[in-house]
């Protein structure tokens, strides 16, 4: 079963913006205008958003927090965020 979710993330601070979709289980990103048919749009900084993806920011605290603006379906952006598992700190190493 095909399921598309489309969320727009714009860094405030670099003046960029990113479309994000979700479909079969693939995520494909493209640096792109705001995409007006989009699930949600969130408005960051770069450095909360990667805050927020190494787990140093939670959903819940982020989403309703002043640093961030969103427009469109909060539940939809909250749903697509806890798709993604927090990065483990300690894992093995190889090297050569």
């Amino acid at each position: 079963m095909k399921k598309l979710i489309a969320m727009v993330v714009i860094f405030t601070d670099r003046d960029e913006s990113h479309v994000l979709t979700l479909e079969n289980g693939v995520l494909h990103h493209h640096k792109a205008p705001p995409d007006p048919d989009a699930n949600a749009t969130v408005e960051l900084t770069h450095d909360l958003f990667l805050k927020m993806l190494v787990g140093q920011a939670g959903i819940r605290e982020t989403i309703f927090s002043d640093d961030l603006q969103t427009s469109g379906s909060r539940i939809d952006l909250v749903r697509f965020l806890l798709l993604f598992d927090k990065p483990k700190a300690n894992f093995n190493m190889v090297t050569p």
